[in-house]
């Protein structure tokens, strides 16, 4: 609304101006003048500009408050007189510099009573470590006493418990032996049952075979008897005799005997397939005698063998039982050597511990005792030093002096009055760097930043300045934030408490199409300006950004080709006929 109002004032200007021009020009000339006035008008001369490409920054300006950077107090931490005030308004001083005296004689007093005490309890002290260095001599030469007894029964239990652990040894190493001899006895025996076995399955197996042979042995003797012994033998060999007899008639007679010795060849060969089958029959006879002796004799030997192993394991066992009784009547020859020694131990350790744990425990206790007069002797020695030093820092307050370098504001005190800790004595501020506080709105804070440079101007001398601190909470009072400055080259125009100008960038719009504030109309809030084309005076929409006094931007609608009609004219409008001025004034045409 402001610009459109400046707008506005300035458009009145011109068109005021143009009546009047028009009025005079109707008055002197008449109707003709008029005529000539409307035809020339109707181009209308304008100035025109290309819009720039750049970045437009706004500077506001604030009321700031100096302040110096560094700003204390001087206040007595007692109340004393006032012996002498060495300073005054307007000095200039540096830390740790005296600014005034105050009376210390009764502090003085005090420290003196103080180191008084503290040399008489230092005495005691050195008493007291004398005693102890005694006391811990004494504790010492004890405890050396106690270490050569020691030394020596140690020397006559090794000996003993080494003689008794050697006894152990050699017993262990028996047991070991034993062990071992047990050990092989039980594989030996292992090895015998396993063999034991094998001699029952062979012996079993032989007792097979024996069997099997005796029932072959009498298959073929029952075989061979049904032959030999039966009628049919007999009967065939009757019948072989008769035929052999009566070819023996034959002989004799001379008769013919061709059938009768057929007979007997076949009287014969049925005797001789009976001989041959006995024959073979009384050889089976004699081969399954044969085995059955085998059988019989190998039966025999693996019974022998299975009874020597046997007698064999019964050796073992023995053998193992009485080892295990050796093995019992070492163990017990152990455990008798092992009680033996652990009561010899036993014997040793409670012979001397009590004796030398007394011992220890006086010659400790009068340590302790040294030690504990020796600590409060240094429990009060010390207590001596906190009360020097509590004298030393008081009679310190009787001196006042300058906590920074500065410059002397105000002076509270002068010589012979009574200085208090209820109100300052002297005010002193380091001027060196100067503080301008101001104030600002929530929209401007948020386009500052730590660090910018700013300008304060202080009744037309400017400053540079950088903000130092932008605040973060709302004063209730005026709803704004506080911002603190810093300026780093001050000099005495700047006053502690004055009021300055502050000057500062605040919003910034960057590449941003920028032209003449006056070359922007508004139609009811629509921003619009007038380009030139083909030349007609063209209205063109567009989208406006921040302004100063002198330029605005324009975010959409205009490009940097645009050429831009820049001066005012009551008779502008859109579809106009113009004629653009050149930089010599004179007038160009539409085209």
């Amino acid at each position: 609304m402001k610009k459109q109002y400046i707008k506005f004032s300035r458009r009145a200007v011109s068109i005021l101006l143009a009546s009047a021009c028009a009025g005079m020009m109707l008055t002197g000339c008449g109707q003709e003048t008029v005529e000539e006035t409307e035809t020339v008008s109707e181009l209308i001369p304008v100035e025109v500009q290309n819009p720039e490409a750049g970045t437009l920054t706004l500077k506001n300006e604030f009321v700031g408050t100096v302040s110096p950077e560094e700003f204390v107090y001087v206040i007595p931490m007692v109340s004393a007189e006032v012996l002498s005030a060495d300073v005054s308004v307007g000095d200039t001083v540096v830390a740790g510099q005296e600014l005034c005296k105050l009376d210390s004689e009764a502090a003085e007093l005090q420290l003196a009573s103080a180191r008084a005490q503290y040399d008489s309890v230092e005495a005691n002290v050195d008493a007291a470590q004398v005693g102890y260095q005694i006391a811990q001599a004494q504790y010492e030469s004890a405890l050396a006493q106690i270490e050569v007894q020691n030394e020596q029964t140690q020397r006559q239990k090794d000996l003993q418990l080494y003689q008794m652990q050697v006894q152990i040894d050699s017993i262990n190493s028996g047991i070991d032996d034993i062990n071992e001899q047990m050990a092989d006895l039980s594989e030996d025996k292992r090895d015998a049952e396993d063999k034991k076995d094998d001699l029952k399955k062979a012996k079993n197996q032989a007792n097979a075979y024996a069997e099997q042979a005796e029932a072959a042995y009498e298959r073929a003797q029952t075989a061979y008897s049904a032959i030999a012994d039966t009628e049919k033998y007999n009967e065939a060999m009757h019948e072989y005799q008769m035929a052999l007899n009566e070819v023996t008639m034959l002989d004799e007679t001379g008769g013919n005997k061709e059938e009768a010795e057929e007979r007997l060849k076949e009287k014969a060969d049925k005797v001789i397939a009976i001989e041959e089958k006995l024959e073979k029959y009384e050889k089976s006879l004699d081969e399954a005698r044969a085995a059955m002796s085998s059988a019989q004799s190998a039966v025999s030997q693996t019974e022998s063998a299975y009874e020597q192993v046997k007698a064999g394991i019964e050796s073992i066992e023995d053998g193992q039982e009485q080892l295990g009784d050796t093995l019992s009547d070492t163990y017990r020859s152990l455990e008798q050597t092992e009680a033996i020694k652990n009561m010899t131990e036993a014997s040793l350790n409670i012979d001397t511990t009590p004796v030398q744990d007394a011992s220890k425990k006086t010659a400790a206790l009068g340590v302790d005792s040294a030690a504990a007069t020796v600590n409060s002797a240094k429990v009060g020695a010390e207590g001596a030093k906190v009360a020097i030093d509590s004298a030393e820092y008081q009679l310190d307050m009787y001196t006042l002096t300058a906590p920074i370098d500065g410059v002397i504001e105000a002076v509270n005190v002068k010589e012979h009055d009574f200085a208090s800790p209820n109100g300052p004595a002297f005010v002193i501020s380091n001027k060196n760097t100067m503080t301008v506080t101001f104030s600002v709105s929530e929209g401007i804070r948020n386009t500052l930043r730590v660090g910018q440079r700013i300008q304060v101007d202080r009744n037309g001398k400017q400053y540079d300045a950088v903000i130092t601190e932008i605040g973060t909470m709302i004063d209730q009072n005026t709803g704004l934030f506080a911002v603190k400055s810093c300026v780093s080259t001050p000099d005495d125009s700047l006053l502690t408490g004055s009021s300055v100008k502050v000057i500062a960038d605040t919003y910034s719009q960057n590449e941003a199409l920028l032209i003449p504030y006056d070359a922007v109309y508004y139609d009811d809030s629509q921003p619009y300006v007038y380009v030139v084309v083909d030349g007609i005076a063209r209205r063109k929409d567009v989208e406006t950004g921040i302004f100063d006094a002198e330029t605005i931007t324009v975010l959409s609608g205009l490009d940097a080709a645009d050429v831009l009609i820049t001066s005012w004219s009551a008779n502008l409008r859109d579809g106009a006929e113009i004629s653009v001025q050149q930089s010599s004034g004179q007038e160009t045409g539409a085209e």
